[in-house]
């Protein structure tokens, strides 16, 4: 089945549906763990995430090239390692002297007003870590599809669904709010990312320019073999995150041709 076909649903009835598990959980579990395990989660998936962005930098700076038991596996490790560390030291701080088997007290409707508005808070995390998600995703997708164009595939179209999702985040979160959270894929960027994809996959057709219908100069585009690979192989979403492609949007003749492009 073809995720096009999948009904799309939208973000206010994705959000319901999460909080209704959330709400779901703080009931059975109850307010103190809830504290402990919002807290570990917040926090762990926070750190896991900058690591995430910083992955391949470290990875270029310990290895000298992307190596993918670091761009991915360190993000990963940084995510379990903090969120099983924090709740310790978090569920030692708030419950030192409860016990998993003692009984919760019974509830009254005030307590299970204020269970339900503490809901809210993972709610919330679980929305914006989803978005930043599928706004990425809906990019990788983007620079995907461009690099099948330039080798001459048939199947140039970003698939429909993710772009259905990464427009509706748009559409919802203010600009700012995105540029915060998936910095990685800001439009200048991503542009960057997929002239080296399209250089990659044709590296004997020049990839020209809309705006003039003459060739870029293959000195402007980065043309660094450890992009040319990640991109060759598919790695988008790392060749996004390369160091290298932060260092090139500082020079000011990639940002003249970037202001000129419209991909």
């Amino acid at each position: 089945m073809s995720p096009d076909s999948i009904p799309q649903i939208s973000l206010g009835t994705a959000a319901l549906t999460i909080f209704a598990v959330c709400a779901g959980f703080v009931m059975l579990r109850g307010m103190t763990r809830m504290i402990i395990g919002t807290v570990a989660l917040s926090l762990s998936a926070w750190l896991g995430f900058r690591v995430w962005q910083e992955a391949p930098t470290l990875s270029v700076d310990w290895m000298g090239k992307s190596v993918p038991w670091i761009t991915n596996g360190l993000p990963l490790v940084a995510f379990l390692v903090s969120f099983f560390v924090i709740r310790k030291i978090a569920k030692s701080i708030f419950s030192p002297h409860r016990k998993d088997h003692e009984p919760a007290k019974p509830r009254s409707i005030i307590r299970t007003a204020f269970l339900l508005l503490l809901a809210l808070i993972p709610t919330s995390l679980l929305c914006l870590i989803g978005a930043t998600f599928i706004h990425h995703n809906g990019s990788i997708a983007e620079v995907r599809a461009f690099s099948e164009k330039s080798s001459g595939s048939q199947d140039t179209i970003p698939d429909g669904f993710s772009q259905r999702l990464k427009a509706s985040i748009e559409d919802a979160l203010p600009e700012s709010w995105i540029k915060n959270l998936d910095p990685l894929t800001q439009p200048s960027r991503l542009t960057l990312a997929k002239l080296i994809a399209a250089q990659s996959e044709s590296p004997l057709v020049p990839v020209i320019n809309p705006q003039t219908g003459k060739p870029i100069p293959r000195a402007i585009i980065v043309d660094d073999p450890d992009l040319q690979n990640l991109a060759r192989e598919g790695k988008f979403s790392t060749l996004l995150r390369h160091p290298l492609l932060t260092k090139a949007l500082a020079d000011p003749k990639i940002q003249k041709l970037l202001r000129d492009l419209n991909l």
